[in-house]
């Protein structure tokens, strides 16, 4: 096949999987992998990982040897849930050096779970001023976290204002604890607005504090409907007439 051929066969195979074609959309792909298209063995990997991570792997090797940094990114990912962190961390470089910024962004996950977030803001940073969104989000909140609020909060107004739900909750936790409430409460409506489960929570907690039960009810009921953990017995405790008047909910912060 020539090179136009191989892309027409890989872009089939793909509206085949799309349509749940998957073992016609495999031999197509299967076909196309062995003439050396990276993509192919790249999608090969994603249909095998659920029911046999060794051939998925093999497939992501091969393509991240032909310089795949999806699939450089992807056995990074197979090797965290592994538990194979060291060689996670050596696929995230490899993918992030190549330019995957998505890879770069888990690079960072991986220093926050060692809680080493100096290292995760450089790679963050990295990450977010090449426009990756979720790592704006991240990088204010590990910035937060090293009390140095004066530098996260750019980057989760950056970050919400792309639409992140997560970092409009973010920016409304960081602008809390600065005391400047209305502002947070501003940013928690704007995060609720868009969904986000976190927000609508601490909307709920801001309204006990206003004492407008009705509306904190209203929030919390929300918040569980979006898979907010504590929302529902919240929302019950206030039904029941319980008032807890706690504090606003911010798992955001690592």
């Amino acid at each position: 096949m020539d090179e136009d051929t191989l892309e027409a066969e890989f872009r089939l195979a793909k509206s085949l999987a799309e349509q749940g074609r998957t073992q016609e959309a495999e031999r197509r792909y299967r076909a196309v992998a062995g003439k050396g298209h990276a993509g192919a063995m790249v999608n090969l990997g994603l249909l095998a990982v659920e029911r046999d991570e060794a051939e998925a792997e093999r497939w992501w090797r091969a393509a991240a040897e032909a310089g795949d940094d999806v699939a450089m990114r992807n056995l990074g990912i197979l090797k965290h849930d592994q538990g194979r962190v060291e060689e996670a961390e050596t696929w995230y470089r490899a993918a992030a050096e190549a330019g995957d910024l998505g890879a770069r962004y888990n690079l960072g996950l991986l220093f926050v779970e060692r809680r080493d977030l100096e290292r995760a803001v450089e790679q963050f940073q990295i990450a977010a001023e090449a426009g990756h969104v979720g790592s704006m989000n991240n990088l204010g909140v590990a910035l937060g976290e090293l009390n140095r609020p004066d530098e996260a909060e750019p980057w989760l107004r950056r970050g919400a204002e792309k639409g992140d739900a997560r970092a409009m909750c973010s920016l409304g936790d960081l602008l809390y604890s600065l005391k400047r409430r209305d502002e947070a409460d501003e940013w928690w409506e704007r995060g609720a607005a868009a969904g986000d489960a976190n927000s609508l929570f601490n909307l709920g907690v801001r309204s006990e504090h206003k004492e407008d039960m009705a509306r904190a009810e209203e929030c919390f009921r929300k918040a569980a409907e979006a898979g907010h953990p504590h929302g529902e017995a919240r929302a019950n405790a206030l039904a029941s007439g319980f008032w807890p008047n706690g504090a606003p909910y911010m798992p955001g912060w690592f």
